[in-house]
């Protein structure tokens, strides 16, 4: 029974663990360049003297 138990649990964060949290770096990294795009619009430009 503990070895099922073990199997279960490496299966659930082989299977399951890595493509969440690839999703979830490449939401953030989205909504960073998202971010940094609208700052840099945004800004007001800056006249070289």
């Amino acid at each position: 029974m503990n070895h099922l138990m073990l199997s279960a649990f490496y299966d659930n964060v082989n299977k399951n663990l890595g493509p969440t949290l690839m999703w979830v770096f490449f939401f953030l990294l989205i909504i960073e360049l998202i971010y940094v795009s609208i700052k840099y619009v945004a800004s007001p430009a800056k006249e070289k003297e």
